[in-house]
């Protein structure tokens, strides 16, 4: 069952892809995914949908219940929920507008997180930064309708960003096992730039190679290198965005060990090359000045 009242202004927008199977080979790929200016009617019942969603709250607030649980969704907060149990969310009507990024998703990657983002199937709301949060959503919005293979791979990586995000913001008590994954991504996150080597975080698990990728996976959605390669990829998008540094220095202050290495894989996952991807950058913030005046 699935009834809902779309209260939404102009402005909004609502994109749908039907996944390749490229896509759906993907830890995470993407189905469904807007921003809507929610009015006081807006709102949204379902019984069932085969598929994870992320709500993130710009301004106003919303509702959402699910499996007993009424979460209010403010401004700067994100929640995830498993759309598989039945679920109603809608603008809180002492708000009367909810403004908020939404994506549908899916994939083996977000399914062994689940334990870890949705403990007792209990949603709870987590404060994400603004900036990071909303230029994610914005890309997948901007991206969701090319099918590309190197498209969809940026999108399973930026999906895995922002619910690596999530998981980091929540503050969720670790199992011991999952504290020593956790202490082995902590490592990872501080010295991403430097050259890491396996037998490293090997050493901080104390496990044995096979154990410790499993569990990684388990806990993160991903291998440790694609998690390496996401955090630098997404320092170099930053440094092409915001500094004139060249791309030999970007390479350099990113970790990778030279230019044609990280061009490389910089076009493998973003779909285009460092220099273009600057340019693209200074086009839209061209375009988004020239809105504003």
């Amino acid at each position: 069952m699935l009834t809902y009242n779309l209260d939404i202004e102009q402005g909004s927008l609502w994109l749908r892809t039907t996944p390749t199977e490229f896509a759906l080979n993907q830890p995470f790929y993407c189905t469904e995914a807007g921003i809507f200016y929610a009015g006081r009617q807006f709102n949204t019942v379902r019984d069932y949908k085969d598929s994870y969603l992320l709500f993130y709250t710009i301004e106003g607030s919303g509702i959402i219940e699910q499996n007993g649980a009424v979460t209010k969704l403010l401004p700067g907060q994100a929640l995830l929920i498993n759309c598989r149990q039945p679920q109603s969310y809608y603008t809180d009507p002492n708000a009367g507008t909810w403004v908020h990024y939404w994506v549908h998703f899916d994939g083996a990657g977000v399914k062994a997180m689940e334990p870890v983002l949705i403990p007792e199937r209990r949603s709870r709301p987590v404060v994400m930064q603004e900036t990071a949060a909303v230029r994610h959503f914005d890309e997948l919005l901007r991206n969701l309708e090319n099918t590309s293979s190197d498209i969809i791979l940026s999108e399973s990586l930026m999906i895995h960003q922002l619910l690596n995000d999530l998981r980091v913001q929540s503050g969720i008590a670790p199992s011991r096992n999952r504290a020593l994954i956790m202490k082995t991504v902590g490592y990872i996150n501080d010295h991403c730039t430097e050259r890491i080597d396996l037998q490293t975080l090997l050493g901080i698990a104390g496990m044995s190679k096979a154990y410790y990728m499993r569990l990684f996976r388990q806990y993160v959605g991903t291998t440790p290198y694609n998690h390496i390669l996401s955090l630098r990829i997404t320092r170099a998008k930053e440094l092409l965005e915001v500094t004139d540094l060249t791309v030999h220095e970007i390479a350099l202050q990113t970790g990778f060990s030279d230019d044609a290495s990280f061009s490389t894989r910089f076009s493998s996952v973003v779909g285009l090359s460092p220099l273009k991807y600057r340019q693209s950058a200074i086009t839209r913030r061209q375009a988004v000045t020239g809105t504003r005046q």
